[in-house]
């Protein structure tokens, strides 16, 4: 009776062993395909298959037509705000610009340029660069505004109406932001009240030519402060030349690709601000032998980088050793920027005195360049001759091993006592 307990309880006992030993078997082989698994999805990267460059040395001042004017004709005064029309090389499609409100003019007069760039007045390139000063009309002859007879009539108003509204928007911009001045002083910006209130009641405009009995309506229709004016007198206002470059990265996490030749860093992102004026970047990167920059796709990336490019450093496998090492990564990015260029004009009397006229700024497009960077950090693991999948491999065996021990050291026969 005694020994038919016993061999109950050692056969419940080889029976739990047995059991314990299998699901330990069995959780090892599961665990390792877990691992297995998550390791291979997170261990890779995921690939997805101006104007005039030039500046001119000089140029002849000229009024158009010896002394065309647009007038506000909304207005009630006698002698109401005017632009004259200045062109150079009595060239209509060389329209030019005056900074100075109250400055002397005279026609037929050679501007030259000062040495090297000399406005930095980055509100007034906006304004020469955004305007019809290079070529950017705010109206057009199709506008029901524009008055003329005949098509050829209402293209050349049109063009008087936006060389009105860009001289207009200088000197607003340019009396704005002049600040104040001594007592008793008057600034070449000053606009008169009676002049800003012409301004800012515009909706008839009239081209006149004393000399020439000029008086037509070109222009009649809404406000053109509030239409276009003022839109780019706030606009210039904002605007300014600091470019900034931002370099980042995902994370500081580097993985090894799932075929193990690259260490590849997280991914790097670069942005500018003001983000329209990033034109491309340059990747450089130093530390470690071998190191490139690719694309999402896998391209290598060096120079004439766009905009919105992401990239990763690729690092190969055995250039990694279980000693932290640095890449660093230096971008050379180039930002869009407006360049001036200021001319002045002189007249001499009879005595060969001088007397300065009024200036006159040009702009063109340009380049700065601005760097920054970033470092990624790469370490790796010695070689054993066993990747990780082979070791999860080994160790699940072991533990199978030992588990089918244990039920072969349970299933033996027990000698019983006689």
């Amino acid at each position: 009776m005694e020994d038919n307990n016993n061999q109950r309880g050692k056969q419940s006992s080889l029976n739990g062993s047995v059991i314990l030993s299998f699901a330990v078997a069995a959780f090892s082989i599961v665990a390792f395909a877990f691992i297995g698994i998550s390791s291979l999805q997170n261990s890779g990267v995921s690939y997805a298959a101006d104007v005039a460059d030039q500046f001119p040395t000089s140029f002849t001042f000229n009024l158009l037509n010896g002394g065309d004017k647009v007038a506000v004709t909304s207005s009630n005064r006698t002698n109401p705000y005017s632009v004259p029309l200045y062109v150079a090389d009595n060239d209509e499609k060389n329209p030019l610009f005056c900074i100075e409100h109250k400055a002397d003019v005279s026609d037929d007069i050679v501007y030259t340029a000062g040495d090297g760039e000399s406005d930095d007045d980055y509100g007034l390139l906006y304004l020469l660069n955004n305007s019809y000063a290079n070529g950017v009309s705010k109206i057009d002859a199709s506008n029901s505004a524009i008055q003329g007879a005949t098509a050829e009539a209402k293209a050349a108003n049109a063009k008087y109406v936006n060389a009105w509204i860009t001289q207009t928007a200088i000197w607003m911009y340019l009396n704005d932001t002049a600040g104040p001045v001594p007592d008793g002083a008057i600034s070449v910006h000053t606009i008169e009240n009676e002049d800003i209130a012409d301004i800012k009641g515009a909706t008839k405009l009239t081209l006149v030519n004393q000399d020439a009995g000029r008086s037509e309506l070109i222009y009649s229709g809404a406000n053109l402060y509030d239409t276009y004016v003022k839109g780019l007198v706030d606009a210039a206002k904002k605007a300014t030349d600091v470019a900034v470059l931002n370099v980042s990265k995902a994370s500081d996490e580097v993985a090894q690709s799932p075929d193990k030749k690259f260490y590849d860093s997280a991914l790097i992102t670069v942005t500018g601000d003001p983000s329209s004026s990033l034109k491309n970047f340059e990747i450089r990167l130093n530390g470690i032998e071998g190191a490139k920059a690719i694309d999402e796709d896998g391209k290598e990336l060096t120079t004439n980088v766009l905009p919105g490019t992401k990239f990763y450093v690729r690092i190969p496998a055995e250039k990694v050793t279980k000693e932290v090492q640095k890449v660093v990564v230096t971008i050379n990015a180039n930002f869009t920027t407006l360049i001036g260029k200021t001319y002045t004009g002189v007249v001499r009397d009879t005595l060969g005195n001088e007397t300065s006229l009024q200036e006159v700024v040009m702009v063109k497009a340009g380049e700065r360049n601005v760097s920054d960077g970033t470092e990624v950090e790469f370490v790796g693991t010695e070689d054993t001759g066993m990747n990780t999948v082979q070791t999860i491999y080994f160790i699940g065996l072991i533990v199978l091993l030992c588990g089918v021990g244990i039920v072969y050291a349970n299933a033996k026969p027990v000698q019983v006592k006689q």
